[in-house]
């Protein structure tokens, strides 16, 4: 690396610059200019350092991909963690669209949400954390959520020092999660690649390997504004969704927890087959928000390679298209981040007869209507809710998000502190099935030694044609 090209990163690390500062410094002298269209399309830097279990400090590695179209991505060996996008609007002005932080510092002690990070072994909930293999062999996994298991454990994939290297244009990262880490069996061995195309397209591939039958389910988890990462709610209300499913997970409040059914979107404030704008989407979801997984339509029952959603924010002609060879996706309009502050809509009080997500429809595709409770919802007696309760297993209780107001709300600080509130963002995540060890109806996520894992993800920006 050039002494110019080192100054400019390392400036970069020092100091966290906005958007203008960004646009401003990152080509600002023809070297430099030169630099990003003829040289390599990948810089290596430091991040800084952590302390390891064993007290010993690990460097952290910070990877900047970028391509002739000015898009800059950022990642660091942390967690095989994505701390930022920097793409252009409709008038070629770069922003960051990516919610994350400014420091290692700050994305091991904001670790809850897991920003930006790379998910696994399994994404998302295993049940009472209880895993038995084809051999009637019990593992018990680490309880990290309410007596279940999430989001991989304690100490996830999102929360370790992985390797990393860059070959040609690719960073590749990988990581070795040992027998009886977290409760798994096996030792697996991932590996994740990062591209970033000349189409302004991030390639990510997750590929893996275990010693013994073991659960995978590897996802990235960002949270985007195609406003900018600072622009919070007003912003995210802005952009339209469209997801590519007829049907979604039903799910238990207020853990939301799948319970084994798959159900069609149709006549229900889950069906985003054709665009919706946030702002007129939410009033008709119980919650104000999506936090939900669709089951991808793939037209036969195969391992296709589909486009999975899209996101589009108007004002700035920004968009984003997600393609996908998973069979679902999982969308999160930030729901779990602390209400800190006033919120365009008042929080709904939880109720038994909440039951699951969808209570309200779209008669039309083109326009909303009022919100209903379909029959498919309904109940005719408490007592055939009490026994439809007992039938699932489920107890209800307060949910471990729910803040106690006695004390005081901690808010997310982001990037140029920024803070991040509920729907400030939004996580459109290509996954396996949630919970698909419980439910043995769903796919299969168990991972034998003599096969290999492999999915891949597509995030590809671009910009609408027009902003009228």
């Amino acid at each position: 690396m050039d002494g110019s090209k080192k100054l400019f990163s390392e400036t970069m690390l020092l100091n966290p610059i906005n958007a203008d500062t960004f646009n401003d410094i990152i080509y600002e002298s023809e070297e430099q200019q030169k630099s990003v269209d003829d040289s390599d399309l990948i810089i290596v830097d430091n991040y800084g350092c952590i302390k390891d279990d064993n007290g010993q400090n690990v460097r952290v590695t910070k990877y900047t991909l970028k391509n002739e179209q000015k898009v800059v991505i950022e990642i660091i060996n942390y967690g095989a963690t994505v701390i930022s996008c920097w793409v252009p609007n409709a008038l070629g002005e770069l922003e960051d669209v990516l919610l994350g932080f400014d420091s290692i510092e700050d994305y091991r002690l904001q670790k809850t949400h897991s920003i930006g990070g790379t998910l696994g072994r399994v994404t998302d909930y295993i049940s009472n954390g209880h895993l038995e293999n084809d051999n009637g062999e019990i593992y018990e996994l680490i309880k990290n959520r309410d007596g279940h298991h999430f989001n991989g454990g304690e100490k996830g994939f999102d929360k370790v020092m992985w390797d990393g290297y860059v070959a040609d244009d690719e960073l590749v990262l990988t990581y070795s999660s040992k027998d009886g880490e977290e409760g798994y069996p096996g030792t697996f061995q991932a590996r994740t690649t990062f591209r970033l195309t000349c189409k302004n397209e991030l390639v990510v591939n997750y590929v893996g390997m275990t010693s013994k039958s073991t659960p995978v389910n590897m996802a990235s988890n960002m949270f985007f504004n195609l406003a900018g990462q600072n622009t919070g709610e007003p912003e995210l209300m802005n952009h339209s969704i469209m997801v590519n499913a007829e049907e979604y997970v039903a799910i238990k409040e207020p853990e939301r927890r799948p319970v084994g059914l798959i159900k069609n979107v149709h006549h229900t404030c889950l069906d985003l087959r054709v665009p919706r704008l946030l702002k007129k989407a939410f009033p008709l979801v119980p919650g104000f928000g999506y936090n939900h997984t669709f089951k991808l339509f793939k037209g036969k029952d195969r391992k296709a390679f589909n486009l999975a959603a899209s996101l589009v924010h108007k004002k700035s002609g920004r968009m984003l298209d997600i393609y996908t060879d998973m069979p679902c996706i999982y969308v999160n309009t930030a729901q779990d981040f602390p209400n800190y502050g006033k919120s365009l809509f008042k929080e709904e009080v939880l109720k038994v007869t909440n039951i699951e997500a969808p209570l309200a429809k779209f008669d039309k595709y083109e326009y909303e209507q009022e919100s209903f409770i379909s029959e498919e919802y309904k109940f005719t007696s408490d007592a055939e809710l009490v026994e439809e309760e007992h039938n699932l297993d489920y107890d209800i209780k307060q949910p471990s998000t729910q803040v106690n107001h006695d004390q005081e709300i901690k808010p997310i600080k982001g990037k140029l502190n920024t803070i991040y509130n509920k729907h400030s963002g939004i996580c459109i995540r290509p996954q396996l099935f949630p919970d698909a060890v419980t439910h043995k109806n769903f796919n299969s996520i168990i991972l034998k030694p003599s096969n290999m894992y492999s999915q891949q993800v597509i995030y590809k920006f671009g910009v609408i044609a027009s902003t009228d």
